[in-house]
């Protein structure tokens, strides 16, 4: 019995990766197969049979394709579904001439298709200068890979490397290369700077998540200067302490252990011991790392966090603990030129100051 029920799993494991096989061997065509309807999509508009104007319909005058990217001011717009939406139904049906009417409810899935390969379209038509010969695919490899050249991310030195007419020259490349660099932090590893990057269409930093990210000029700026004064060790400590789902912000309670089983080595007793083990150790790399630092911010946060250990030290419980090791009288309290400060009663800041 047991030999046919290994033999009927064993089928099914082989049967089962056969199909897993399959998957990933279309995965690799379709991303082959995006990258070339995206290169097809966008000489037809270089060859002019992709109507840009239809994107603006009658709201503007002006229907240089990069008014769909860029403000009168120079500044970057930022797109988003509705706006590659917009494109597909605009521009991209018409120009393979297939009916704009009932287009997505006929051909669902042509359109699903259209809708991801048109960020990429635009990000090309964006930087038409750069990709116009056409030798930006890597059909060495399986699946082919997109070239992002450097010069996409290149800072500029002048309004004219953008390919645009505004008055304000110099604010708008110090706009486009805060852009650029923030773009490229955000991407990109330090030792791939000045260099071109080749990736696949869909994947692990994927064509499309960059294009995506190259749209977003608003939130790739925000997102540099809040990585400007948010370290990842702030952003590590602030997760735990989060108050609805960090480890330490919803924990109120360590392991509590019957006061008739506490020093007996029970489970209770060695999960408190853990727990207790692995925070004294993380208080201790605190106080370390403030008292190494010396910039004034560290130490006082030294200064707060022993006033606090004081105070809690004067509480029942570490009273009640350090009768059972000691009958002397210890003071934890600061003392100020020879005489006793009790912080429980006052502003130790403001006491010394005065002095």
């Amino acid at each position: 019995m047991k030999i046919k029920e290994n033999k009927k799993a064993q089928s099914l494991s082989s049967k089962t990766w056969t199909m897993v096989k399959d998957v990933a061997t279309n995965e690799k065509k379709a991303n082959g197969s995006l990258l070339f309807i995206s290169k097809n999509m966008f000489d037809l508009f270089r060859d002019g049979k992709m109507q840009i104007s239809n994107y603006f319909g009658e709201k503007i005058n002006n229907a240089d394709p990069m008014n769909m990217f860029f403000n009168i001011d120079g500044t970057r717009k930022t797109l988003i579904a509705k706006d590659f939406g917009q494109f597909v139904t605009q521009c991209m049906i018409p120009a393979l001439d297939q009916n704009l009417n009932d287009f997505q409810k006929n051909h669902p899935y042509e359109f699903g298709v259209l809708t991801q390969v048109s960020p990429v379209v635009m990000f090309l038509i964006c930087n038409h200068k750069i990709y116009e010969k056409g030798n930006y695919l890597n059909l060495e490899t399986d699946p082919p890979q997109f070239k992002i050249d450097w010069k996409v991310l290149k800072n500029v030195t002048s309004a004219d490397d953008l390919m645009l007419s505004t008055t304000s020259d110099a604010e708008e490349v110090k706009n486009e290369n805060i852009f650029r660099n923030a773009l490229f932090d955000n991407f990109f590893l330090k030792s791939e700077k000045g260099k071109d990057f080749f990736t696949t269409f869909r994947g692990d930093r994927g064509l499309v998540e960059f294009v995506k990210q190259y749209f977003l000029p608003k939130k790739i700026a925000s997102e540099n200067r809040q990585n400007a004064v948010e370290s990842e060790t702030y952003k590590a400590v602030k997760k735990m302490n989060d108050l609805e789902r960090g480890v330490f912000g919803t924990t109120h309670n360590l392991t509590v252990v019957a006061e008739a089983e506490q020093g007996k080595g029970g489970n209770a007793d060695q999960r408190l011991a853990n727990e207790v083990k692995e925070m004294k150790t993380t208080a201790e790399k605190i106080v370390d790392l403030f008292a190494k630092n010396k910039n004034p911010i560290t130490q006082k946060a030294l200064l707060d966090l022993h006033l606090y250990i004081v105070d809690a030290l004067q509480t029942d419980n570490f009273t009640d603990y350090l009768l059972t090791i000691t009958k002397a009288k210890v003071e934890f309290q600061p003392q100020v030129n020879k005489t006793v400060f009790d912080t429980s009663c006052g502003d130790f800041y403001k006491h010394v100051s005065q002095i």
